[in-house]
């Protein structure tokens, strides 16, 4: 009989934990941006691991689920159709809703996402004119990607008026200069991949890494503090500073921030290019030689723009240094000088500038000792210009 009563105590102790209201779970994490709902069964699969907490907190929070009761699967992705669930789960929350808004409309099956969906579009009505919500939709069981996902996120996260307090200062990483996106790497929620804070927004997002930044931003105590290594490829692939002036082209001075943008995209442009690899070699040319003979090509037009009395104003575009490794001074170098070379070839109506008319570089002393041996490889290894076909 004793036995009995033990185990209905025990019985009894496990409902009340289960059926524990919002307001003593919100007790206990005063700080968190939205309350807990919830109890949870710790996973089995995330015990010990660096998910744990994370899944805990997104599941206690009511934005995410495990697979079962035992299992979080922090491993295997996210479809577009769930995140579309987190996303208005999020909203609801962030507005000072409950979940107990979704449980009239609910649906089981494959649709169980468009109650969700319809919600979103409602509250956001700026998602009907998306590109990248059209295309997360159209999609419902495409594993999510990670650009996506945040993407989206921001724009939760505009719409229900939140903003966090900084704690890092990052403007731009190899990959990414979306300010929207940036915010999350501001505010602790986003590190990167790698040292340099790489967003690689192409790869899938796992249930795992959603965890952790939606964990994030919920929870302050779980927020990064970053560090990150800038990847500045004046240093990188040439070893020189980025003011340094590497030959002059009539008269100009070229610096190496201003002639990267172009060094770094040809490379790479034959990296992913096994026919125009192959028929530059059989050519006797190399990358740089192209590269040399487009920042002429570049340089030439300031002056047949002037000869064509053409007006090409730089553009209003704000630039940050770190974004593809380069200086915010060579992007702009380089963006104002393909806008303008575009304005010669539109007056003259032609395809190319004739190549007699290219004036020929004076090299800086400094040239001949570059590291300019294996380049293409080097550039293979880097974020963002890496990779082949």
């Amino acid at each position: 009989m004793r036995k009995c009563r033990v185990l209905a105590a025990l019985l009894a102790l496990v409902m009340l934990l289960t059926l524990l209201p919002a307001s003593a779970l919100a007790a206990e994490s005063e700080d968190w941006l939205i309350p807990p709902m919830r109890a949870y069964r710790d996973f089995t699969d995330t015990s010990g691991t660096i998910c744990e907490e994370a899944a805990a907190t997104c599941c206690r929070a009511g934005l995410m689920d495990g697979v079962d009761s035992r299992h979080f699967l922090p491993s295997s992705g996210l479809s577009h159709a769930q995140v579309i669930v987190i996303s208005a789960r999020l909203h609801r929350l962030l507005t000072g809703g409950t979940l107990d808004y979704f449980e009239p409309i609910s649906l089981k099956g494959a649709d169980r996402w468009t109650p969700y969906d319809g919600y979103l579009q409602e509250q956001l009505p700026a998602l009907a004119e998306d590109t990248v919500y059209a295309g997360i939709r159209e999609t419902p069981t495409f594993i999510c990607c990670r650009s996506e996902f945040f993407h989206l996120l921001s724009a939760v996260v505009k719409a229900a008026g939140t903003s966090l307090p900084e704690r890092n200062t990052i403007y731009a990483v190899p990959d990414c200069c979306d300010q929207d996106i940036l915010s999350f790497y501001r505010w602790g929620v986003l590190g990167g991949k790698d040292k340099y804070g790489t967003l690689r927004g192409d790869d899938a997002l796992s249930r795992g890494a959603a965890a952790a930044m939606l964990a994030r931003l919920i929870d302050p105590a779980q927020r990064l503090t970053l560090e990150l290594e800038p990847l500045e490829l004046c240093r990188e692939l040439l070893a020189v500073d980025p003011d340094t002036v590497l030959m002059t082209i009539s008269g100009r001075e070229i610096t190496a921030e201003e002639f990267m943008p172009t060094l770094v995209g040809t490379e790479s442009s034959y990296n992913h290019s096994h026919f125009g690899s192959m028929m530059l070699e059989q050519s006797g040319r190399t990358p740089l030689d192209e590269a040399v003979d487009t920042v002429c090509r570049l340089v030439l037009c300031e002056a047949l723009a002037e000869e064509l009395e053409l007006d090409v104003p730089p553009s209003n575009t704000v630039y940050f240094s770190g974004y593809q490794g380069l200086t915010a001074h060579g992007q702009e170098w380089q963006q104002y000088h393909e806008r303008l070379l575009q304005a010669v070839l539109d007056r003259l109506g032609e395809r190319i500038i004739p190549a007699e008319r290219l004036p020929q570089p004076e090299f800086a002393e400094i040239w001949d000792t570059l590291p300019l041996s294996e380049l293409s490889c080097r550039v293979k290894a880097l974020p963002y210009w890496g990779g082949t076909f």
